[in-house]
């Protein structure tokens, strides 16, 4: 069974449906199809490796993506011409901006540590008005975790469950990727700065463009996504 890139949000909206209905075989079967949404996921951002040189990411792309916002590189921000007449403080782009992972966290019940949520719910300024519209309808709609354990539906705790560890999968692969093209690459940027070469401003290094200190943040989130497993109670 293949998803194509449709395929996030029409099983998010089939799995809300199948709540509200209640039809435990169409929520069966949307969760497992956003299982297999999420490991598409994954295997497109393996795609980086082949097309993406790490010291390229780190020296020259990387510097273009970061922002002005919680970057001691510029702490006042960057004045937009013909925008405004102050500084403005933007974040840079950052994973933590996709609407996909968010809606992702909302419907499967995963809570985060108070810091990464404030980060996390900050990146939402950065969507367009609709995708924020649809995490929100997602939030307020039935408890999908209070659905499937009151239900006692064995197949529905574990397809969940499945769901959940695709996620945080995806996002352990997403710290392997930090650690290849930041963490590992630092050390040569260092070196290029020491030889007199050009390199990445220092206040970058080990940060995320979106301004966090991003392996801790990394962390936090995968493990707090792993928290979300169901266990049937009795």
């Amino acid at each position: 069974m293949h998803c194509d890139t449709e395929c996030h949000p029409q099983a998010l909206v089939q799995a809300v449906n199948a709540v509200l209905l209640p039809s435990p075989d169409s929520l069966l079967q949307a969760l497992q199809r956003l299982r297999i949404s999420i490991q598409d996921i994954t295997r497109a951002l393996g795609q980086m490796h082949d097309y993406v040189d790490p010291d390229t990411f780190y020296s020259v792309i990387r510097i273009f993506f970061s922002g002005w916002k919680d970057n001691p590189a510029m702490p006042a921000g960057l004045l937009y011409e013909g925008v405004s007449k102050e500084p403005l403080n933007y974040s840079g782009a950052s994973a933590a901006q996709s609407s996909v992972l968010h809606a992702f966290d909302e419907f499967l019940g995963v809570r985060h540590s108070k810091e990464s949520a404030d980060f996390l719910h900050r990146m939402r300024d950065y969507m367009p008005p609709s995708h924020r519209a649809f995490i929100e309808e997602i939030h307020s709609a039935p408890s999908l975790r209070d659905h499937i354990l009151s239900s006692g539906n064995s197949q529905l705790l574990t397809a969940h469950n499945q769901c959940v560890e695709a996620l945080a999968a995806l996002r352990s692969y997403h710290l392997a990727m930090v650690t290849k093209y930041l963490i590992t690459a630092a050390p040569k940027a260092k070196g290029r700065r020491t030889s007199h070469l050009p390199g990445p401003p220092q206040a970058l290094e080990e940060r995320g463009t979106g301004g966090t200190a991003v392996v801790r943040f990394l962390k936090s989130v995968r493990d707090k996504t792993l928290e979300a497993i169901l266990h049937q109670s009795g």
